[in-house]
């Protein structure tokens, strides 16, 4: 019997199934794979705004993969250089932030994919010589939308060929002028970017994009984000703390 070597993610999407992930940018490895271990489809881990050093993300991409869930790792910008080495990783995509028009998002899509397609450098010789990499997929090549400019533009962006798109609340509430908190689902996102997050989504079901939503807010995306695991890690162990000063918690569960 052939062995399905899918991540959860694909196999997710392939079954019609929402998949679940989850936001990682604390530092080290073992975070990202505890999450990854307690049965979320996908990670995705910030190079952007997290104190990642690229040893550390191949170190992360090796063990959320080892337990089935795919890793995707958001780059801190579409830049050649920047995308060579996160495309270089054992991963299963990248996310491309800052994207601000048409001619931005066909720049990056170009540089993350290989010749005829685009222009991405060809290398990568030492996970060839320690990977079984022949007939291996490419990696998937997402947009994060937080600019307006790409909003305006997202029917033709979208016809450019990326396999799934994202949407940044805060950095797309600040670009439209209004408070970057006016984005933050905790607070109440407000109607100019729920608008917004409304035609990336119409789009993206009209061009066949797969569309990452947030967790009990977007019930027909194909995959949502269940928070931060910085934010995730905190409400536990707030809960703990409040549940012994209460008397209620003699000790934490092993």
């Amino acid at each position: 019997m052939e062995i399905d070597r899918r991540s959860r993610y694909a196999r997710a999407l392939a079954e019609g199934r929402q998949a679940l992930g989850v936001f990682c940018c604390l530092d080290g490895a073992s975070v990202a794979h505890i999450f990854a271990a307690a049965g979320f489809d996908f990670v995705v881990v910030d190079k952007q705004h997290a104190a990642f050093t690229w040893p550390e993300l191949e170190s992360i991409c090796f063990r959320v993969r080892s337990t089935g869930a795919a890793v995707f790792v958001r780059t801190a910008s579409f830049e050649a250089a920047e995308l060579d080495l996160a495309l270089d990783l054992p991963l299963d995509g990248v996310v491309v932030p800052n994207v601000s028009s048409l001619v931005e998002a066909r720049a990056a899509l170009r540089r993350a994919k290989f010749p005829p397609a685009g222009e991405r450098s060809i290398g990568n010789e030492r996970h060839e010589a320690t990977l079984e990499v022949s007939g291996a997929p490419e990696p998937l090549v997402g947009l994060l939308i937080e600019h307006v400019g790409a909003v305006a533009a997202i029917d033709d962006v979208l016809a450019l060929g990326f396999d799934f798109v994202w949407v940044g609340l805060h950095d797309l509430a600040g670009s439209m002028g209004m408070d970057p908190r006016s984005g933050d689902p905790r607070r109440g996102i407000s109607a100019p970017v729920k608008e917004a997050i409304e035609k990336v989504r119409a789009a993206a079901k009209a061009r066949g994009v797969a569309f990452w939503g947030i967790a009990g807010m977007h019930a027909d995306a194909a995959a949502v984000l269940a928070g931060v695991d910085a934010r995730l890690v905190r409400r536990v162990a707030d809960d703990a703390v409040t549940r012994f000063r209460q008397g209620s918690l003699r000790q934490l569960p092993d």
